[in-house]
């Protein structure tokens, strides 16, 4: 390609060009150098021009170009580890002189666009650092790292939650810099947080691990998984590296989040309910941790890896319990459905004492389907889905209705407000504890963190105390708590007060006026009336923190919009950006799904819907039009799709079932949002 470009013949002439380094240079000639040795001893060996290296020629070949291990599989293990290293080396570098040659004909002055991002021609805004060119992510100076080794990692959130690009010369940036990645990096709470904010991007997480990757920050980063790279498996079925069988898994886990065909779609649903996803992708990430160690049992090093892992990650003890779980049973699912009698009650009987809850059962699912179509193409077939699918529903039945699980759900609980009960602060008594136990559901303390339900404590605890003072004249207003997240990227808002009809469409269309974006949202009813909502919110036109002005906006909207004659109008208040000329970009179908099988109380209604401004404000005002309250909701925004889950109840506090009222619901729905 070059050649044709630029005349160039030789890989000296490609360095001249600025089209490669140094070390590139000389990475190249040693993998092609070894390639070809490689290729001419296979020659001799078949007797005949041959370029399939099968698994028969392979140690022979091992043997002939000086890999004299004793141990034949350790023989052959080093030898298939250096040619997977030069061929990784060649292919990456390869496409990165590729993009380099793509964007050399473009101009030096480009506009840039950022249409595709935020809809509209807005002004160029620098992002950490970096700048938005053409949908590319660019370095604003070479000290860019240096200056702050926090972005080495950041720079993947902000490319993650915008869908860019990297220009080369930021991979190229990347890759000179990752010597910054010490024990101080490595041990940061910040990149942590970052890290973890990563893989919880359901559905589009592989991406970036993958490019993390490519330019050696995740090795370096986890060492436990760069000690992985190229790793050779010695297992039957395993059709890659232990490295690219890991990521290959995480695109698959990927794969199902927005779905349009089977397997996948058959546990979409189960995916989109998941409370804590990036524990689900660090469980399938660390998966395979403990191959290629000394003991050869890969689940029990695997597990022992995961746990130092999650804890220098800094996950609470009741994270690490789950991780833990995961990892050590990541084989189960699969052996119980495809070799047991899962027809038998005892069997399904066990394994759900094993799994011990939902929360459980549905991660180790999806982690079983991502690993068996990651190991390799053929693996899979729809006799074993059906197993899997039979097994899953199967033992989720059992957990729902068994007493065990009653038992077992009590015992945690009762375990988490013991430790709860220590860590209170003066200002909040043991009768107030009690009190948030006994009006909230289990769901709402596995999906809180400690930290975070004591913050809610806090809330109620304040809001009650204004509502109980009868010379507060702001005894209507709620209680409202801001809290920037820039190594998540985004801000978080806690909203208390006391619920009504129509709240989240209240909450939600000022947050729109305000020029806020819902990324994601955990609401919660308490049984005695006060909601004790989270949103994690950004900038509607850069995808920045929430700014000063936004949040004393907001306050001052949302206290006037709760007062008893208060304005809830927002619609003409939301400024809708342009989205632009060309309609293939904003193709994504609206889907709508109401359930009323799956809770016993509630009825689910779940719409999928390209994500815009204001979006959740008219899902929620048509729900109110049709007097329904919403109990719980589970809002999340990924790969410019927004998942909203809405657990309702009529008004009077009933299930809503009536087949009519229903499709009346859903019609009215895709009306609203066609």
């Amino acid at each position: 390609m070059t050649h044709f470009k630029y005349s160039t013949r030789t890989l000296a002439e490609l360095e001249a060009q600025e089209m490669i380094r140094p070390n590139n240079r000389a990475q190249l000639e040693e993998g092609y150098g070894f390639l070809l040795r490689v290729r001419n001893e296979l020659h001799y060996q078949t007797k005949r021009p041959s370029d399939d290296l099968h698994k028969e020629l392979q140690p022979k070949v091992a043997w002939q170009l000086g890999y004299k291990d004793r141990s034949s599989a350790r023989r052959l293990e080093a030898f298939m580890r250096d040619l997977y290293r030069h061929m990784r080396r060649i292919h990456l570098i390869t496409r990165m002189v590729e993009r380099r040659l793509a964007l050399r004909p473009k101009s030096a002055h480009r506009i840039p666009s950022l249409r595709t991002l935020f809809g509209g021609g807005k002004k160029q805004e620098t992002l950490d650092g970096f700048q938005v060119i053409d949908g590319e992510l660019v370095p604003v100076s070479k000290r860019v790292f240096k200056d702050q080794p926090k972005r080495l990692m950041r720079v993947f959130l902000h490319a993650q939650q915008r869908g860019l690009e990297f220009h080369p010369d930021l991979i190229q940036l990347l890759r000179d810099n990752v010597s910054l990645v010490d024990d101080s990096f490595i041990n940061d709470p910040e990149v942590h947080e970052t890290f973890l904010e990563i893989l919880n991007q359901r559905g589009n997480v592989a991406p970036a691990v993958r490019a993390m990757h490519e330019v050696d920050l995740l090795g370096r980063y986890i060492p436990e998984f760069g000690r992985m790279t190229c790793l050779v498996q010695h297992e039957f079925f395993h059709a890659y590296a232990a490295d690219e069988h890991t990521l290959i898994c995480l695109e698959k886990l990927d794969q199902v989040w927005d779905a349009d065909s089977r397997p996948f779609t058959d546990y979409t649903h189960i995916l989109q309910d998941i409370d804590l996803p990036y524990l689900l992708y660090l469980a399938l990430f660390l998966h395979d941790a403990g191959k290629g160690m000394e003991s050869g049992d890969h689940v029990k090093d695997g597990t022992a890896v995961c746990l130092q892992v999650g804890e220098r990650l800094g996950l609470s003890p009741r994270r690490l319990s789950r991780l833990r779980f995961l990892v050590e049973n990541h084989l189960l699912m699969a052996e119980v459905s495809q070799r047991r009698d899962i027809d038998s009650p005892t069997v399904i009987r066990q394994f759900a004492e094993t799994v011990q809850d939902e929360e459980n059962l549905a991660m180790l699912t999806l982690l079983t389907f991502a690993d068996s179509l990651g190991t390799s193409d053929d693996l899979w077939n729809d006799f074993k889905n059906t197993l899997l699918q039979s097994l899953y529903r199967r033992a989720g039945r059992r957990l729902a209705s068994g007493e065990d699980y009653e038992a077992a759900e009590k015992n945690r609980l009762a375990k988490l407000k013991f430790t709860l009960r220590d860590q209170l602060p003066p200002s909040l008594s043991e009768e107030e504890l009690e009190a948030h136990f006994n009006h909230l559901t289990p769901r709402y303390f596995r999906a809180h963190s400690i930290r975070h339900i004591l913050v809610d404590l806090e809330q109620v605890n304040l809001f009650l105390k204004r509502v109980t003072s009868n010379r507060n004249e702001k005894v209507l207003e709620p209680i409202i708590n801001w809290q920037d997240r820039p190594a998540r990227g985004y801000t978080s808002l806690k909203v208390c007060t006391w619920d009504r009809p129509g709240l989240f469409t209240t909450i939600s269309g000022a947050l729109a006026a305000t020029g806020l974006n819902i990324l994601s949202a955990r609401v919660f009813s308490r049984s005695d009336g006060i909601i004790i909502d989270t949103f994690f919110v950004v900038n509607a036109d850069n995808g920045g923190l929430a700014k000063r002005a936004e949040r004393d906006r907001f306050s001052k909207v949302i206290s006037q919009a709760l007062l008893p004659d208060g304005d809830t109008s927002f619609e003409e208040k939301i400024d809708t950006p342009d989205r632009g000329a060309d309609p293939e970009e904003w193709q994504l179908p609206t889907r709508i799904r109401i359930d009323t099988q799956s809770v016993e109380s509630r009825t689910i209604v779940e719409v999928e819907s390209e994500d815009r401004l204001g979006l959740l404000h008219r899902i929620s005002k048509v729900l109110t039009r049709h007097d329904l309250n919403i109990h719980v909701a589970r809002i999340s925004t990924e790969k410019g799709a927004a998942i909203d889950t809405f657990y309702v109840r009529t008004t009077a506090g009933a299930k809503p079932t009536n087949e009519e009222q229903l499709t009346k619901l859903k019609q009215t729905l895709e009306a609203e949002l066609a």
